[in-house]
């Protein structure tokens, strides 16, 4: 715990917030951070935009502090709440081209665009039945992200966007640059997003992300989407976060055959107990049925 006050006081000082050092020792009252959330005329859906600062490691403690307390400040304004939030692949889209002109099909494609309508439709149910109280929240990007926002928007709810600049320049890109992508905030958000914020920081991006969840929603996606399965898995089994049903949706032996042999394999070799776990992971095959569920463990309705 000293650890993580010193880290606060340090990010504190070089972010130029005001805090007294005697509340925090005393632990009387919490740091006071005072920011600006400023957006941008280039992202109008954005609440907020953080500017561009390249990889993560070259990001100044000033613009993390600043995403932190921006993304607070839009949650407690906006959606008290929480929200149910969507994690999955930016590559998996919404017509995966599974047959070609012969007929030939590639199952896993097929696969793919199960997938992208699932999403799509929990997205629209849940939106229509509560999303005004815990509207849906991506990461604002393509492929099944932009699923989720489609069938929020498509149901005539917020359709929430958290994310950062993915933009890469056109080749040739330069060669070992820390600043791999252009930074333009009007290319943040997918089409269907309805508000959200621009984060300078990936990090704090998706650490917001799983902070700020009600409910946490896993779709297949790539070591990107598995950063967020094992961040989110831990943070609640260590008891780092206030417990939240995570789901996964999809036909397990087909969406999640990888993962259950890694957690079968974590408690085979007494890393992990299946006791830590159990009690917050769910599988569930259909949008349907993943509405159901999800509103009877957040008793909704």
């Amino acid at each position: 715990m000293c650890k993580l006050i010193s880290m606060v006081v340090a990010a504190c000082l070089l972010a130029g917030c005001h805090t007294t050092p005697k509340d925090v020792v005393a632990g009387a009252s919490p740091v006071t951070l005072q920011f600006s959330c400023t957006g941008s005329s280039a992202a109008p859906k954005a609440w907020y935009v953080g500017a561009y600062a390249g990889m993560e490691n070259a990001v100044p403690a000033r613009d993390a502090a600043r995403d932190l307390y921006c993304a607070d400040a839009f949650k407690a304004s906006k959606y008290p709440r929480g929200f149910v939030t969507i994690f999955g692949s930016s590559r998996i889209e919404k017509d995966n081209r599974a047959c070609d002109a012969q007929g030939k099909c590639d199952e896993v494609l097929q696969q793919n665009d199960r997938m992208y309508a699932a999403v799509k439709d929990f997205a629209a149910i849940w939106t229509s039945r509560h999303g005004r109280a815990l509207p849906v929240l991506t990461g604002a990007g393509p492929g099944l992200m932009s699923a989720g926002n489609e069938g929020a928007a498509a149901a005539g709810g917020p359709s929430v966007g958290y994310t950062t600049y993915y933009d890469r320049p056109d080749p040739p890109a330069p060669a070992n640059s820390v600043r791999p992508y252009v930074g333009d905030p009007s290319k943040a958000f997918n089409a269907f997003v309805s508000d959200g914020l621009v984060f300078t920081s990936i990090a704090q991006r998706e650490a917001a992300m799983i902070r700020h969840s009600a409910a946490i929603v896993f779709t297949p996606g790539g070591s990107g989407t598995e950063w967020e399965i094992y961040q989110a898995i831990e943070t609640i089994k260590s008891r780092q976060q206030t417990p939240v049903p995570v789901y996964f949706l999809g036909d397990r032996s087909i969406y999640w055959a990888g993962l259950n042999a890694r957690l079968k394999d974590l408690v085979a070799r007494r890393v992990v107990r299946q006791d830590e776990i159990d009690p917050f992971l769910r599988f569930v095959a259909t949008p349907g049925d993943l509405v159901d569920r999800l509103s009877k463990d957040l008793a909704l309705p």
